[in-house]
């Protein structure tokens, strides 16, 4: 999984479970406050209760002031569920209205029980759940009674029902919001390091002097920047070596190679016989194509050590590739090879002339190269929207797509038993891509076995 989802599958787990957590507590502080509130009342109407009431033998009697608003109120919620029972003999002396349908008659045994274990309970009616507290209160001499008050839990509990229903309705929002929030807030976070990669993306070994930037605020993402940009360094360093050693090996070979291709060429001059001049002619072969490596080493080495600068003027590649064309005609003919150049239009470029024939000339240098005798190779300058396109077609003997992805690549060369008689030194097309990254253009090939080749260039147009 991508980091930035893993990140908002976590926080929306904690935002989750947080919010879980929270429901859970406050649902529960609030059941436990309503039910201590419960319990409070309850012993206040039972305690206020004793004082009111009074006993004529077994009858009992409410002794208020009927004035007094306050003693009218609390009787009447006092005794709205309450009952008495004589603990002598187990009977029920009084029970009050309200208490009468919800069928709550005590056995002898039950009064006994709870004259001796004098603690409220709670029990469910059909008219919702009421807790009943138990106290005894004296009455004639030599009696007892055993007092019942009870209060209705049944706002309390559909207060509660409301609370949850809204908790759960309010679950799968939450939830949603929480996701969309840790989404932005994973993207916040991860922007820094999102950044980073862009940039290290755009480095290459062309770009090697190129650093991550650091935001100076002397975190993690600043300890990989720089751990980075000290490998960048050591990096530099080590391809700068090789650089210089290549350029530096390639200058001290020309002159050796010159030298000895000359000594090959006076002594085939004066060879006696056929054997020999085709063994010094072979030879002679030969060395031209290590000549020619070490001048693509050289020309490489130069180019991506900043040393060719380029002069960017607008050129018509429309006009370059046919003049271009007419002078590998010749070339084209004595291989039998229909060459054509193809141009929709004036198309014009910011760029090197000199470079960019340099383009067209190793391309269709590769396009014939690996084009059989009475092939077809056609180059194609148009206009594609604000950019010109140069698409250098062949149906030669192609390539895989397993070649196609490495045909840039140094010295990389496809099978051997299907190179051209004159196979090159893997060098040609590197250079190619390096020429148009340095006209800040894209490359492109499309290549099938036994049908060809197309390589598509496309560079930005003149302003």
């Amino acid at each position: 999984m991508p980091l930035r989802v893993r990140l908002a599958a976590a926080s929306m787990l904690v935002s989750g479970l947080l919010l879980s957590a929270v429901s859970i507590v406050s649902y529960s502080v609030l059941s436990r406050g309503l039910d201590a509130d419960a319990g409070t009342r309850l012993t206040e109407l039972t305690e206020g209760l004793h004082g009111y009431l009074r006993f004529d033998g077994d009858t009992p009697s409410i002794d208020l002031n009927p004035n007094d608003s306050d003693q009218v109120a609390f009787v009447q919620e006092a005794t709205r569920y309450y009952q008495l029972y004589d603990t002598a003999t187990g009977q029920m002396v009084f029970q009050s209205p309200g208490l009468a349908p919800l069928g709550l008659q005590l056995t002898p045994e039950e009064v006994q029980a709870y004259r001796l274990r004098q603690r409220p309970f709670d029990i469910s009616t059909e008219y919702g759940r009421l807790r009943v507290s138990n106290s005894v209160i004296p009455g004639e001499p030599g009696h007892q009674y055993l007092l019942q008050v009870g209060v209705s839990l049944r706002a309390i509990d559909a207060a509660l029902g409301r609370y949850r229903d809204l908790l759960l309705w309010l679950a799968l929002p939450s939830l949603v919001v929480a996701a969309l929030a840790s989404w932005w807030l994973s993207g916040i976070a991860l922007a820094p390091l999102s950044r980073l990669a862009t940039a290290a993306r755009e480095i290459d070994v062309a770009t090697l002097q190129r650093r991550l930037p650091t935001r100076g605020a002397r975190d993690e993402l600043d300890d990989v920047a720089r751990s980075f940009n000290d490998t960048l360094q050591r990096l530099q360093h080590s391809v700068g070596e090789m650089r210089q050693f290549s350029a530096a090996l390639a200058h001290e070979l020309r002159t050796p190679l010159a030298a000895l291709r000359g000594e090959i060429e006076l002594t085939l001059r004066s060879a006696a016989t056929e054997d020999q001049r085709r063994v010094l002619g072979s030879q002679i072969e030969e060395l031209d194509k290590l000549k020619r490596l070490i001048d693509h080493l050289l020309t490489l080495a130069r180019a991506e050590a900043g040393q060719i600068p380029l002069t960017f003027a607008p050129v018509n590649v429309g006009d370059l590739a046919a003049s271009l064309v007419e002078q590998l005609e010749p070339v084209a003919q004595a291989r039998t090879i229909d060459l054509r150049c193809e141009r929709a239009g004036t198309v014009i470029v910011d760029g090197d002339a000199g470079w960019l024939q340099r383009l067209l000339l190793n391309l269709l240098d590769n396009a014939m190269k690996f084009t059989s005798e009475g092939g077809r190779v056609v180059l194609r300058v148009s206009q594609d929207g604000s950019k010109a396109r140069i698409d250098v077609h062949d149906n030669g003997i192609g390539m895989s797509a397993e070649d196609a992805d490495h045909a840039f690549e140094r010295f990389y060369q496809a099978d051997p038993s299907r190179s051209a008689p004159h196979e090159g030194v893997g060098l040609g097309l590197s250079l190619v891509k390096w020429n148009v990254d340095r006209h800040h253009g894209t490359i492109a090939v499309d290549s099938r076995l036994g049908e060809g080749s197309t390589f598509t260039v496309t560079l930005p147009g003149a302003a």
